[in-house]
């Protein structure tokens, strides 16, 4: 029987691991039994393949938080990780990183180690690389389990002290020694982890999203829209978005531009008070807040849009731009962490990491001035981000394993 047990935040509830909802349905076809732990549910549950089996057990477990917390003051391991890490501990914050680890490594320790029935002969895909990867080679070594270790490895996760990411790792030498395959979503993450840690466990698996089938309507001559999909969040640079969009108004009064944003977040009233002061009558705001994505689908399908722009100071690879493309929507987007492998010359304009309010109005004239094929981009975005491609070579290699 082939088993694989997938080791994730919160799928299937919350709207969160998104990209999940898609994958899950090929490896279903592919495996005869799937388990999932998810460490955190709640009332919102997505429906999943009759042959995954969802298990809130691990979860119940993992958010007795007074539990966890005398578990872990009273464990050797974050005694141990003290000590091992004395010399990157530069503050209170970083105790608390080693402590958090810590609880994560040793609730996931305890609660699998009684779960052998399940995990023995089986592939244990862990779709963060986080503490749970290390607590199941531990589990593996110490106790005689029968299983492979793999793990999806994003963005937060790989890299170290950048915006919203952690200072350091614990333990990713060893983990990365140790585990059978890390999948990275980017070939940038790919090369950040070998080129620091000079593993040869590394393979790029990209993500990708479904072909519905649409491609997007372009702008009548004296009008232009632009859309963009993210949160609203400091990293995200919406408002540098907003900036720029209203320089690029005010310098072509001739053209009557709309922008249309997708998302909320703590910044988000921020920018509306803004977009109340604007005084370029050109210029037609739409904030939408957070929708279901098939609304964003309907949108690309129904409406005008002749660019995307993603100006975030940090990514993966942004869901939203393979979603972009696939309607065949050109893209501006900053070349910060895998972006660079999937906007180029052929379907977009590439910014440096850290544009200035020049630099985006110099994109968007770009993308105006520029053939930009909507076929073009769709083809690219068809041999690099479909859903169905990808993650069956994804599922092929998982089975490759056992």
């Amino acid at each position: 029987m082939k088993k694989l047990v997938l080791i994730t935040r919160r799928f299937p509830y919350y709207t969160t691991e998104a990209f999940l909802e898609t994958e899950i349905k090929f490896l279903a076809q592919h495996f005869d039994e799937i388990s999932i732990y998810p460490s955190q549910i709640g009332v919102l549950k997505r429906e999943v393949p009759k042959n995954v089996n969802v298990i809130d057990d691990f979860s119940f477990h993992f958010q007795n938080k007074v539990k966890r917390f005398f578990q872990t003051i009273f464990s050797s391991f974050f005694w141990k990780s003290i000590l091992d890490y004395k010399d990157r501990i530069k503050s209170i914050k970083d105790v608390f990183l080693l402590f958090k680890y810590s609880s994560s490594f040793v609730s996931y320790s305890k609660f699998f180690l009684n779960q052998r029935n399940t995990l023995d002969s089986s592939i244990v895909y862990t779709y963060w690389l986080n503490e749970a990867p290390h607590a199941f080679i531990n589990l593996r070594s110490d106790h005689d389990f029968d299983f492979k270790i793999v793990s999806r490895a994003h963005r937060f996760d790989i890299y170290e002290g950048l915006d919203s990411t952690i200072s350091f790792w614990p333990y990713r030498d060893f983990v990365l020694k140790k585990i059978d395959t890390v999948y990275s979503i980017s070939n940038d993450g790919k090369n950040y982890l070998e080129g620091k840690y000079f593993s040869s466990k590394i393979a790029v698996a990209k993500l990708g999203v479904i072909d519905l089938g649409g491609i997007s309507i372009r702008s009548e001559k004296g009008s232009f829209s632009i859309v963009s999909v993210s949160r609203v969040e400091p990293l995200k640079r919406v408002d540098l978005i907003f900036k720029s969009i209203c320089d690029f108004a005010q310098f072509h009064n001739d053209l009557h531009v709309k922008w249309v944003h997708f998302g909320d977040g703590s910044v988000l009233s921020k920018i509306e008070s803004e977009v109340t002061l604007i005084k370029h009558p050109n210029l037609d705001v739409q904030l939408m807040g957070n929708v279901e994505n098939s609304q964003i689908y309907h949108y690309y399908k129904t409406s005008t849009v002749d660019v995307f722009i993603n100006l975030s100071s940090s990514e993966g690879i942004p869901v939203s731009i393979m979603e972009a493309q696939s309607f065949g929507i050109p893209v501006i987007a900053t070349n910060v962490g895998g972006s660079g492998e999937i906007v180029n010359d052929n379907n977009g304009v590439l910014l440096v990491s850290d544009p200035t309010i020049k630099d985006v109005v110099e994109g968007i004239d770009k993308i105006i001035n520029s053939n930009f094929t909507q076929n073009i981009i769709k083809t690219d975005w068809n041999v690099n981000f479909n859903a169905e491609r990808n993650y069956s070579d994804f599922t092929k290699s998982l089975l490759l394993l056992r």
